[in-house]
């Protein structure tokens, strides 16, 4: 693939398999904008590279990605008017789903630690799932008084079925490798020192498959159960809007930041 120059991605190619790594280890490869960025052009390369014929994603250091890094935002919680969160969707997470949904080559997420918020999100959003067992995942929007984006609120209840979807997205709830494999979350658990391995093998089995057939089943199974995907992120971010200023929204975040715990009033 041609080479992405990144300070906070890296992107290394064996045989046919595409490895990306989230790189920003000190924050759980929280999602800032320079990474969001450079993660979506690495899939429109990967995109139009023949020589990419399998799309692995995974997190350096502890965790796979700890979800957006709310410092991108700065300061405008403290002012009267609260961020445009359905702007900063659109514009960042919105093109990174259709980038993963669209393209024609299999993705898997190698889980190698939590994966909450927008990165629980970022690895459903992938074809398959692989995790180590010590890996976990929290849909922790409603901790901060926010609805799971990144396509969450439409591909978590199509894997999981509506009233596990609404269970998990309600609580924040942080479930582990074992119980996201038992609920369709994850397709395979192996031990952690297997991951990489793991992932590698199963990654070049798919590259040595029909790279053409199974985007072609790819496309068929976005027409059936995703044909109106871009219309439901616009749908998201519209809803990010509405609940972004809510005074529950700028509670949680201002307890996040404070490290207390929040005193949601339901307004």
């Amino acid at each position: 693939m041609t080479q992405l120059e990144s300070e906070v991605l890296l992107a290394e190619q064996k045989g046919g398999v595409l490895i990306i790594t989230l790189d920003r280890p000190a924050t759980l490869n929280a999602l800032n904008r320079a990474l969001l960025l450079d993660l979506l052009r690495a899939f429109e390369l990967a995109a139009t590279d023949d020589s990419v014929r399998c799309v692995v994603l995974t997190g350096a250091g502890r965790g796979f990605c700890s979800g957006a890094d709310l410092s991108d935002l700065g300061t405008q919680y403290e002012g009267p008017e609260p961020p445009s969160l359905g702007a900063y969707v659109r514009e960042l997470y919105s093109p990174l789903v259709l980038a993963i949904r669209r393209i024609e080559k299999p993705v898997i997420a190698a889980l190698n630690g939590i994966a909450a918020g927008g990165g629980a999100s970022l690895a459903l959003a992938c074809d398959l799932r692989i995790a180590s067992d010590r890996a976990s995942i929290a849909e922790l929007f409603v901790r901060i008084g926010l609805l799971p984006d990144t396509g969450g609120t439409i591909i978590l209840p199509l894997l999981v079925g509506l009233g596990k979807a609404a269970e998990l997205a309600f609580s924040g709830a942080r479930i582990g490798a074992a119980e996201a494999e038992r609920i369709g979350l994850v397709n395979r658990v192996v031990p952690a020192d297997d991951l990489v391995p793991a992932t590698l093998a199963w990654a070049a089995e798919l590259a040595a498959l029909p790279t053409r057939a199974i985007g072609l089943t790819k496309r068929g199974f976005n027409a059936a159960l995703l044909p109106h995907l871009e219309q439901h992120l616009e749908l998201e971010a519209q809803l990010m809007d509405e609940a972004g200023r809510t005074a529950d929204h700028r509670e949680g975040v201002l307890a996040f930041r404070e490290k207390r715990e929040p005193k949601f009033v339901g307004a």
